[in-house]
């Protein structure tokens, strides 16, 4: 089910249009899906309840499944013809005219111990946790585009084993989890709520008819 609408003037990333524009045509035009993730999915979704994103942030993560490097070459090349350009590792892209960078990062089939190698010094991607949050992901509306998002419990997961990995340079994954726990409750109130009372009322009933 498709969430409320949001606009790229509430992400507050400039430029955010024309990047999701590039994204979406070169998806589409391969028949691959792809997700958004990091600090832009969780603003979409808090966006929803009024909570404003955090500014600063120039990076937009996007996760595609692919079945191996040689689809992710192809995705690759489109987006040099695009004008977003590779730069320290094999999954960042940068584009001079939008002054901003894509994180694209490729898992499914290609994974091998939730690891993408791509044979460059200090380019794994450890993808641990990608393709079960993303099997519950959320479709949400961006003005004319749909972004696949992952649920705000999926995020935190993808957090945390971000940050373990590498604790010394994900500065940011703490702050975001937090600010997922301080909301979530406006969430997930009636989710919540439900399985409260089905554990407290209703499993204690049904346990009472069922030793009658």
């Amino acid at each position: 089910m498709t969430t409320s609408s949001q606009t790229y003037k509430e992400l507050s990333i400039p430029f955010s249009k024309e990047t999701f524009d590039c994204i979406d045509e070169v998806m589409r035009e391969m028949h691959l899906p792809y997700y958004l993730v990091g600090a832009n999915a969780i603003a979409l979704e808090l966006l929803k309840k009024g909570v404003k994103p955090s500014p600063g942030t120039k990076d937009i993560d996007f996760a595609v499944m692919i079945p191996s490097k040689d689809e992710y070459e192809n995705i690759s090349t489109a987006l040099e013809g695009k004008e977003f350009n590779r730069v320290s590792t094999p999954f960042n892209f940068y584009s001079e005219k939008f002054n901003i960078v894509i994180d694209l990062l490729p898992f499914g089939e290609l994974e091998e111990n939730y690891t993408i190698n791509f044979n460059e010094r200090r380019a794994d991607l450890h993808l641990l946790g990608f393709k079960e949050v993303m099997e519950e992901a959320i479709p949400v509306y961006i003005e004319d585009k749909i972004a696949n998002i992952p649920p705000l419990a999926g995020m935190v997961i993808l957090k945390l084993i971000a940050w373990n990995d590498r604790p010394e340079i994900r500065f940011d994954d703490l702050p975001d989890i937090l600010k997922i726990i301080e909301h979530y409750y406006d969430f997930a109130w009636d989710e919540i709520v439900n399985r409260r009372l089905c554990k407290t009322v209703i499993l204690p009933v049904f346990c009472l008819v069922e030793r009658k």
